[in-house]
């Protein structure tokens, strides 16, 4: 959806249902890398779910001179209470490795990428319509994230939609509020 908009758009293959979060990290930086990102006026990133952590990561690690807008859609910030749940479950670490990096007690800190100019905005959904979200969450959640893990300190702006966590990262309307944030810095 955001393809009309912008020219060069890389989106990243990255393991982040079975790999661990610092193996998606450095997927996710050899792939940028790889598409020569300082060739480009602006560096536009945007992360749904854990990808926002990733690239929060990607530009503190790397801080990036020409790295302009961070748009975090569903990211769990201060962690997931239903990461901590599953967790309980004995071998869902080893199978599901990026839980570990999802955990309420990993996300003491809000990784705050250090780089002038740098804009932060964050899409946060209180649709919980997943039957996990329901049982354990507040009513103000995505279904997996709950809505004040979802919002940064960071953030310059913060907007909601209704979309649900999963369906988020396909939404026209979530993508027309990130368009809207790489081109006006607001949503």
């Amino acid at each position: 959806a955001l393809s009309p908009a912008f020219d060069h758009i890389l989106p990243p293959d990255l393991p982040a249902r079975y790999g661990s979060f610092e193996s998606c990290v450095e997927k996710l930086t050899a792939e940028i890398r790889a598409a020569s990102p300082e060739k480009y006026d602006q560096l536009l990133l945007a992360g749904h779910s854990m990808g926002g952590l990733m690239a929060r990561a990607y530009l503190q690690n790397e801080k990036p001179a020409n790295a302009r807008k961070l748009v975090c859609a569903g990211t769990p910030h201060y962690g997931s209470k239903l990461a901590d749940i599953a967790l309980l479950l004995p071998g869902a670490g080893a199978r599901w490795q990026p839980l570990r990096a999802l955990k309420t007690s990993a996300r003491k800190e809000v990784t705050t990428p250090d780089i002038p100019g740098l804009e932060i905005g964050a899409i946060v959904s209180t649709n919980n319509a997943h039957w996990p979200g329901k049982l354990f969450l507040s009513s103000s959640s995505d279904g997996l994230v709950e809505s004040f893990s979802a919002i940064p300190p960071d953030a310059k702006c913060v907007a909601y939609t209704t979309a649900s966590h999963d369906p988020m990262q396909y939404d026209r309307t979530t993508a027309a509020l990130i368009k809207k944030f790489f081109q006006q810095g607001t949503f």
